[in-house]
């Protein structure tokens, strides 16, 4: 069963809901509003609808027009009861626009609740995605109307909302005798939050709210480039973005932002990242506003845009520098969902160290999300070149397993080779010498911990063999202040206090990699590595968490390194260390 999920989570966009461990009522998770209100305007089409007193429509009592939002506050049958500008009436669904919105006003009323969900496995996007879900509520008064909503945590706001109206209003109610499957249209991929609500003639009470998680490939978040006017040499991208290639006669590109200032972030996508980049903003006036200059070296920078620029100019250092996807978004971008980088800071909390772009999942299981959940300083390092598309998927994974200090790519050569000495003298060729760059390393990032890959290479890779012996290596020379004084003069000698290598076989500890994050979170360090390692779609063909994660047990490491004293628990990485944050 779990190939065949494994699978399915590889070629559909919306492969599965899946809906995690029961949370009561009471559990909250901060990215979500704690109550929300359903409101509607008038469907597309429509310029004004009429309000009745009742569902026969035998008195009106009002008009809703165009560009107006009402309250829903209650229903019956094919009517929706909405409230507004002091009128409060029926209208038919059918006339309507329905959505969420964060509730402005406490939820009224009392409840005892004793409600759960079953948790549902789909791998057919035919399939209709509904929420199963079962108990029963008691309130202080009849309830007439129920509200489901769907917030997404990604995009931070209501996806889904439905409301469903009660045959025979009562005090206590089983919701699965009402309703047995809530279904959702269009489900997008990522962490959702499922609140439910009640209404009683009006009055609204707060029910029941549970964590859920839709697996598959995320939507790209919606930009603003359709609002903007890019001057010439600019391409399409994919529908999503543009792409930009300086030239001698386009040495800038120029970039009209919507006259309405709602521009608020620029995002850039470099085939190679830039020695140098320049934004200069112009006001409604073309008078110059500021500019930013970013030397970041990223694969993907971000750039903020002041409410008063009415147009930009981005110049660009290099000659092989191009953008590959560029993307406006307006104010209302969620932070979580778009790449913003940050700058590696001078001292690392964990160094993960990868041959190429998936090991770290693959072989290091969960051990990305688990430290970045932790709230620690996390800085990977790959060490192969496995070409600029790779580099995207690996950007992806990062940041769905939480990362957001930007990687390092040393951009060795990938090749498969049989010999241990051929393998090292292919790195050499890049004009530096391997041994000495992981000590520099380690030395310019301080990292209290590393944890790296097999010192035989899991399934016999020489190149994983290489990367794991050069770590353990570079231990007792990072500390020997005789050894590369030039880096020892720059950066200083470094101890590191902990090193980890996957299925080392001495002082071996288990990860258990399927605990929650946090109390309050159903997520696991597993669950993101699978979400994380999926954006690794060229790999999928050849590489499975079903099978390497299982076969090359990406649970078990053993302490090669230690400053601080063996482990005692055997359980936990982070076993005798204490960071500064």
């Amino acid at each position: 069963m779990f190939k065949l999920v494994s699978r399915f989570f590889r070629v559909l966009v919306f492969a599965c809901l899946f809906l995690l461990p029961l949370f009561s009522a009471l559990a909250m998770e901060e990215t979500c509003p704690p109550s929300m209100d359903a409101v509607v305007t008038l469907a597309s089409g429509e310029k004004e609808l009429n309000i009745y007193a009742d569902t026969e429509k035998t008195e009106r009592v009002g008009k809703l027009k165009k560009g107006v939002t009402a309250q829903v506050i209650g229903a019956k049958g094919r009517f929706l009861c909405i409230s507004f500008e002091g009128v409060e009436g029926y209208a038919s669904k059918s006339k309507l626009r329905l959505k969420g919105a964060e509730s402005q006003e406490a939820k009224e009323g009392k409840a005892a609740v004793d409600l759960a969900l079953d948790s549902y496995l789909f791998t057919s996007v035919s399939q209709a995605k509904s929420i199963p879900i079962r108990g029963t509520v008691e309130t202080d008064a009849p309830l007439d109307t129920l509200f489901f909503y769907l917030w997404d945590e990604r995009l931070q706001k209501v996806e889904q909302v439905l409301v469903l109206p009660v045959s025979e209003p009562a005090s206590k109610l089983d919701i699965s005798g009402v309703c047995k499957k809530i279904e959702f249209d269009s489900m997008t991929a990522g962490r959702k939050t499922l609140l439910i609500s009640g209404a009683s003639n009006g009055r609204k009470i707060d029910l029941f709210r549970a964590p859920v998680y839709v697996c598959g490939a995320s939507k790209p978040v919606r930009n603003i480039n359709g609002a903007c006017r890019f001057s010439a040499g600019t391409n399409k991208k994919n529908g999503a973005g543009r792409s930009w290639t300086p030239s001698s006669t386009r040495q800038a590109l120029t970039v009209t932002l919507p006259a309405d200032g709602s521009a608020a972030l620029m995002t850039l996508e470099w085939r190679k990242p830039a020695e140098a980049f320049t934004v200069e903003f112009f006001d409604k006036n073309n008078q110059s506003i500021g500019q930013e200059t970013k030397t970041t070296g990223f694969y993907v920078d971000a750039v903020s845009i002041p409410d008063s620029a009415a147009q930009l100019r981005l110049s660009v250092q290099g000659k092989e520098n191009w953008v590959r996807n560029l993307c406006v978004y307006d104010s209302r971008y969620p932070d979580n969902a778009v790449q913003q980088w940050q700058p590696i800071p001078d001292k690392l909390d964990v160094m993960v160290i990868s041959t190429h772009q998936d090991d770290e999942y693959l072989f290091l299981g969960g051990t990305i999300p688990y430290a970045c959940a932790k709230g620690l300083d996390v800085g990977v390092v790959y060490m192969t070149n496995g070409g600029r598309s790779r580099y995207t998927e690996a950007m992806d994974g990062l940041w769905t397993a939480g990362l957001r200090i930007h990687p390092i790519y040393l951009n060795w050569r990938d090749q498969k080779v049989k010999s241990y000495k051929t393998a090292l003298k292919t790195w050499s060729q890049h004009g530096v010498d391997p041994q000495m760059e992981v000590v520099r390393l380690i030395r310019k990032y301080k990292p209290e911990l590393i944890v790296t890959q097999d010192l035989e290479g899991e399934y016999g890779h020489t190149q994983h063999k290489l990367t794991a012996h050069l770590v353990a290596d570079a231990i007792p020379l990072a500390k020997d202040a005789t050894y590369d004084p030039e880096s020892v003069a720059e950066y200083g000698a470094w101890e590191v206090k902990k090193v980890y290598l996957h299925l080392y076989k001495e002082n071996q500890i288990e990860m258990d990699w399927d605990a929650p994050l946090s109390p309050d979170s159903p997520i696991s360090p597993m669950f993101l590595a699978q979400e994380a390692f999926d954006k690794h779609r060229s790999q999928q063909r050849a590489y499975s968490m079903s099978r390497e994660a299982k076969t090359y047990n990406n649970r078990l490491f053993g302490l090669y390194y230690t400053a601080v004293g063996p482990d005692e628990a055997k359980n936990d990485f982070f076993e005798h260390l204490t960071f500064s944050h």
